[in-house]
């Protein structure tokens, strides 16, 4: 935390929530209580560029206060958990940001990443571990005595397993390669490789793919929304369930146990929060998931984050209590 315009004096807090898909802000009063809630696109600085991240907080703290009838106005504390922004570098764009562009002054500045808020809302007492399954994923946690570790994280070029970027880019590579003839008979499904070139609107020569693949504005956040598509056909295949959903869910376990183990968290009881729609809304990851961690020892304690944005609220009433 760090202290960006020390004369504020103000009765709001601010919390925001910012991934690749969109950015969810809340204000609320210094009891906690939701006073208004706004919604922008996406503002992952490395999907949309930092101006980009910016203009979308802004917009969707503007929106925040529009929703709660009140004007813009100054505010004690904004705790930001955004993704791809948790660097020293990016922490200076933020603090220059907080110091004279932002959408209202701000008192005292809160940053971490998208994580660290699914870790403050999903762990009772702070401590565990925090995973994202989202468009891109990532895995925090925090032990009893402050420490914190992080694994994924490392972006869609080199990382983000488990993700729906990810299921839906492997997806697509198995369905090229069976359309080539580079896989096995026995592993690829005609009604399959049919059902995903439907998913993306290929009805005629496959080679079609590439023409939507390739498109202007084909970025990373709308190949993860074909992800709900894709599932569907995974599941109409249900062999493939073991090739691509349950590894997914091995993935993000592995991350965490990597997170646990970093922090001397022994295997046993492990409060654990979840958060992301790719992750909460298909049981096949999420069951992978949990019951790879019993199989490294663990009995994770879940807490489902619908709205990880809730973290940054109690983030923020700690740093003022402090």
């Amino acid at each position: 935390m760090i202290i960006v315009h020390p004369d504020v004096k103000s009765q709001f807090i601010l919390s925001v929530d910012g991934g690749g898909t969109s950015t969810e802000v809340i204000l609320a009063g210094l009891d906690g209580h939701v006073m208004g809630e706004g919604y922008s696109g996406p503002s992952n600085p490395k999907a949309v560029g930092a101006e980009g991240s910016m203009k979308a907080i802004d917009d969707g703290i503007l929106a925040a206060f529009a929703n709660a009838g009140l004007a813009p106005q100054p505010v004690a504390v904004a705790s930001l958990g955004l993704a791809g922004f948790d660097r020293d570098e990016d922490h200076l764009i933020l603090k220059q940001w907080a110091e004279g562009r932002s959408a209202v002054p701000i008192g005292r500045l809160i940053m971490t990443n998208d994580g660290q808020l699914v870790l403050a809302a999903g762990t009772p007492d702070g401590w565990g571990v925090g995973i994202i399954g989202g468009t891109g994923s990532i895995a925090v946690g925090k032990a009893p005595d402050g420490t914190f570790s992080r694994a994924g994280g490392w972006g869609f070029l080199i990382g983000d397993e488990g993700s729906a970027y990810k299921l839906v880019l492997d997806t697509l590579r198995f369905v090229a390669k069976s359309i080539d003839g580079r896989m096995p008979k026995e592993a690829t499904s005609q009604s399959f490789i049919t059902q995903v070139l439907k998913a993306f609107g290929v009805t005629g020569d496959p080679m079609g793919l590439v023409s939507v693949i390739y498109e202007p504005g084909m970025d990373r956040t709308r190949i993860a929304g074909y992800a709900p598509k894709i599932i569907e056909a995974i599941r109409a295949e249900h062999r493939l369930v073991n090739v691509f959903l349950k590894p997914a869910g091995v993935e993000l376990a592995e991350a965490a146990a990597a997170v646990a183990r970093s922090l001397k968290l022994q295997v046993g009881p492990l409060p654990l929060g979840l958060a992301g729609s790719f992750l909460i809304m298909t049981p096949e990851i999420r069951a992978a998931l949990l019951d790879h961690l019993h199989r490294l020892g663990y009995q994770p304690q879940v807490t489902d984050v619908e709205r990880p944005v809730l973290g940054g609220i109690i983030l923020a009433r700690k740093s003022i209590a402090s």
